[in-house]
């Protein structure tokens, strides 16, 4: 009876293997966990290698506890990392937290599960590469080095004591294999000197977390060391000007350009504003220049100014300019300036002046008010007579010499803040000859008269003292 037992035993036993050597299906293979990675210690994902089928459609279920805790919790979220991953948010990630995690494998024959692995999140950041790496040749005191700029990786939050990378940077010539490796610390830049000229180089950076692990590298840039030349040298803002308070304009004198074409970029920040803008325009107000439209330009503001130039080898910027486009208004010159000579009977002849404002001021609405200054001189004259006349846009003139050409020119400026303008192109006018006879003709009748009533008074009082 006994041998019976366990014959049957031996028999049910059995009857998987029987089944598996016959359909040659079994219970799936042992999975592997080959990967726990945290970008930035606040979230983190597990990857595993399935092992074999059985032959059979095959589940995969990540278990984990965490320590101090019995009780057992399933992936949150099997998607979000790509096929056979488990990727915990926030919600489902503690710092300083143990997790054992096993992942299980199950068809309709059996299951079978992986090792344990035992992660804590913050031995197993590793970070995305550092991006935006830019490179740039500069010259200082003859020596040629090499400029690399970056910026951590994008999941980085700045604002974050946990997130404080540090950097390392490789380079290497173009032809060569070999690495020079160099660590940076935690700043996001960094000065290369002793560079050959006339050679490529390529150049990378990653970063680390920690504790943690490197990041991958990031892509290659490539620069190439000049054989000769310098940077350019320090561009000037020579002026800044609005004709009218609504636009404005600077321009820059270049310096020399160290032997190689130089480009120029114009770049300004606003008051109580960190972002920096590029110049709208560099063409409507001609070479070397920045024209600023309605739609750029803000009215009590102050705009920081810089000019920067920029060749192969380097670059190069002005000093600062601060402008306020309140003070620096500078109109055109008036237009339309007329001189017209003026005969009147009975009355000494007169010059009328008369003019118009520049095109741009919008002196109807009140928003710019200009005045306005004239002068004239004999045209073979050297010293201008220079009269201010307000705000009115005529003028008349009595003492002028007969038989003389005068040449005229008015300018104006706003009435607060601004400069004078230009003066307007010059007009010249002949005074007549007969300006001082007329004025002779007009004093002898003058003394005639007096003579005469001097003569009646005379007599009349004579008359009464011989009464």
């Amino acid at each position: 009876m006994k041998q019976k037992l366990i014959s049957s035993i031996q028999i049910i036993l059995l009857l998987p293997l029987t089944t598996v050597g016959l359909t040659g299906q079994s219970y799936p293979g042992k999975p592997k966990i080959i990967r726990c990675r945290s970008l930035e210690k606040e979230t983190f994902s597990c990857w595993w290698k399935p092992g074999s089928d059985g032959g059979l459609p095959t589940n995969y279920t990540l278990f984990y506890s965490k320590d101090s805790e019995e009780k057992i919790y399933e992936c949150p979220d099997y998607r979000t990392s790509g096929p056979n991953s488990c990727y915990f948010n926030k919600n489902h990630t503690n710092p300083w937290t143990t997790y054992n995690i096993t992942v299980m494998a199950t068809n309709e024959i059996g299951s079978n599960s992986s090792d344990p692995h035992y992660v804590d999140v913050t031995s197993i950041a590793q970070p995305s590469s550092p991006v935006n790496l830019t490179l740039e040749t500069k010259t200082s005191a003859s020596i040629i080095y090499l400029w690399a700029k970056w910026s951590p990786p994008p999941l980085a939050d700045a604002s974050s004591n946990s997130h404080v990378y540090r950097y390392e940077l490789r380079l290497k010539p173009e032809e060569k294999e070999e690495w020079e490796t160099i660590s940076v610390g935690m700043q996001t830049q960094y000065k290369v000197s002793r560079l050959n000229a006339g050679v490529s180089y390529v150049v990378q950076v990653r970063c680390i977390l920690d504790p943690g692990e490197w990041s991958e590298w990031s892509s290659e840039r490539c620069i190439q060391i000049p054989n000769g030349g310098s940077p350019p040298e320090k561009p000037t803002i020579i002026k800044c000007r609005s004709p009218e308070k609504e636009t404005f304009t600077c321009w820059w004198k270049p310096g020399s350009d160290g032997g190689h074409p130089t480009n120029y970029t114009l770049l300004y920040t606003k008051e109580g504003e960190e972002q920096v803008y590029e110049c709208p325009d560099y063409r409507t107000a001609g070479p070397n220049s920045c024209y600023f439209d309605k739609k750029h330009t803000s009215f009590w503001t102050i705009y920081n100014i810089t000019v920067r130039a920029t060749n192969e080898i380097g670059s190069n910027s002005s000093d600062p300019h601060y402008v306020d486009v309140t003070y620096i208004v500078q109109p055109d010159p008036p237009v339309n300036v007329t001189l017209e000579l003026k005969k009147p009977i009975n009355r000494k002849p007169y010059l009328v002046l008369t003019w118009s404002p520049p095109p741009l001021a919008d002196v109807r609405s009140g928003w710019l008010t200009l005045e306005y200054e004239l002068r004239l001189k004999p045209e073979e004259g050297e010293e201008w007579e220079t009269i201010f006349v307000g705000q009115q846009t005529q003028y008349k003139m009595f003492s002028l010499n007969p038989g003389k050409k005068y040449i005229v020119q008015i300018h104006c400026k706003p009435d607060h803040h601004g400069s004078w303008s230009e003066w307007s192109s010059e007009k010249y006018i002949q005074i007549p000859n007969d300006f001082r006879v007329k004025d002779m003709i007009v004093w002898i009748i003058v003394g005639v008269l007096s003579s005469l009533i001097c003569l009646i008074m005379s007599w009349t009082m004579v008359l009464k003292g011989y009464r």
